[in-house]
């Protein structure tokens, strides 16, 4: 180990200027490592094709840290020459909508054929070769102690995988998700699908420990071999930075604000909640002038139709993607913070990194979830939200109308209890990540 601290190489895909949720976990780790005296060098992508981009995050990275980008092979350019999509587009949403076999244009079926067969684990597979070879350098010269690698995309632990079998160094697996996805069309045919899950379990075999951003993702991950995991993995879920959120309050609006922070995907159900805001609406001549409906994020066409052809449509505004800390400040103006989990088997298993901000924020969280959710029982467990089922149009209408109540007699303060809500700072968190690496130093 070196002298002045203990190194470890990062590899990750999702980092500056790449924005959205993937690349927060990573930024937020890296600004506590020094307290550790532990020093990062990041291994990344060059020309990666991000969902969105946000410059501003640039300048949350410390210093100190080395970061090195590699060439990667984006096969969605292809794709967006191929089927006739605008250069830029963000193509996450649209590919979500497309089922194989089922509807889209002839060339979108065929470009998620070759996806299927061709792109195991995932389309970022082309960076591998570049990756590997660059990391290698990267160990030897920076005396690299740990391999820590975050994913998705799968690729990503590959990468990882691949390094620590040839330098030997110990190597800790993150996943932000599943090794199967559950938001894109489940991978079909016996021949990748069996590739898939060997490579998955190759991963789980060869990391030194692994660790899940929740429980939810290890139940997920039990998919693959339970007995690979077993003494070797821990729960660290996602986080918030309180600083951000002491510098960015703005002046209050003066009307009810409901705010909806991230991307709302097709696969995402709210006619339910649009069947109870629409109730609350008409029954409600101030409702109707004091409500404010506000989506920060991308959403899907399709779904902006339904919310815009909504009775409440005249109330709606779409900000689309702001950057990270102009979200922090629409938060911060909120009366109510708007949280959607997926009442599905999988869905209900993974939290949104945005409820741990919803939780920094200290706003009310209005939470459409299962009750069996692993977001429902952070909630219970910080007190700071209510929970009705995503499906149940008139418990949403009751809550809303209940909360609106609170609202208008000044009484609809943040909820939480602080030392619960507490234990999701990053820095206790980061604590946390620095024993599991100094854990496999010491082995």
């Amino acid at each position: 180990m070196s002298a002045t601290g203990k190194r470890v190489l990062i590899v990750t895909y999702y980092f500056p200027p790449a924005g959205g949720p993937a690349v927060q976990r990573i930024l937020r780790f890296l600004n506590h490592l020094g307290s550790f005296n532990w020093h990062a060098t990041i291994l990344t992508v060059k020309n990666g094709d991000f969902p969105v981009e946000d410059e501003s995050l640039r300048s949350r990275v410390p210093d100190d840290v080395k970061v090195y980008r590699t060439h990667v092979p984006e096969p969605y350019k292809i794709y967006r020459k191929f089927t006739g999509k605008t250069e830029g587009e963000a193509l996450d949403l649209s590919l979500l909508a497309a089922q194989e076999g089922s509807h889209g244009s002839f060339r979108e079926r065929l470009a998620i054929l070759v996806r299927n067969w061709l792109f195991i684990p995932d389309p970022r597979i082309g960076w591998l070769p570049f990756a590997v070879l660059r990391g290698l350098r990267i160990i030897k010269k920076e005396k690299i102690d740990l391999i820590f690698s975050s994913a998705p995309p799968n690729t990503v632990h590959l990468v990882a995988c691949l390094l620590k079998m040839c330098t030997g160094r110990k190597w800790v697996a993150d996943f932000r998700d599943p090794w199967f996805k559950y938001l894109v069309p489940e991978r079909k045919g016996v021949i990748p699908r069996k590739l898939d899950e060997i490579l998955g379990r190759l991963v789980l075999r060869k990391a030194d420990h692994c660790i899940w951003v929740c429980s939810g993702v290890r139940r997920e991950m039990e998919r693959l071999k339970p007995r690979l995991m077993r003494g070797k993995e821990s729960i660290i879920t996602n986080g918030f930075e309180p600083d951000q959120f002491q510098s960015s309050e703005q002046p209050k609006s003066p009307g009810f604000r409901i705010i909806y922070v991230g991307s709302l995907y097709i696969k995402y159900n709210l006619d339910s909640f649009i069947e109870a805001l629409n109730a609350v609406y008409l029954a409600n001549q101030k409702f109707r002038k004091d409500l404010e409906l506000i989506f920060c994020g991308r959403v899907d066409k399709i779904v902006a139709q339904k919310l815009q052809a909504a009775e409440f449509g005249r109330n709606i505004k779409f900000l689309g993607y702001l950057p990270h800390q102009e979200t922090i400040a629409q938060m911060l103006t909120a009366d109510l913070l708007l949280l959607y989990i997926i009442d599905s088997a999988q869905g209900k298993n993974i939290p949104t990194s945005k409820l741990f901000e919803y939780l920094g924020a200290g706003r009310v969280i209005l939470a459409l979830s299962p009750d069996d959710s692993d977001a429902a029982e952070i909630l219970r467990e910080t007190q700071a939200g209510v929970i009705v089922p995503p499906a149940d149009s008139n418990a949403i209408r009751s809550a809303v109308a209940a909360l609106y109540k609170q609202w208008c007699s000044g009484s609809l303060h943040g909820k939480g209890d602080k030392a619960k809500v507490a234990q999701y700072e990053i820095k206790n968190l980061t604590k946390r990540l620095i024993q599991v690496w100094e854990n496999q130093l010491k082995e």
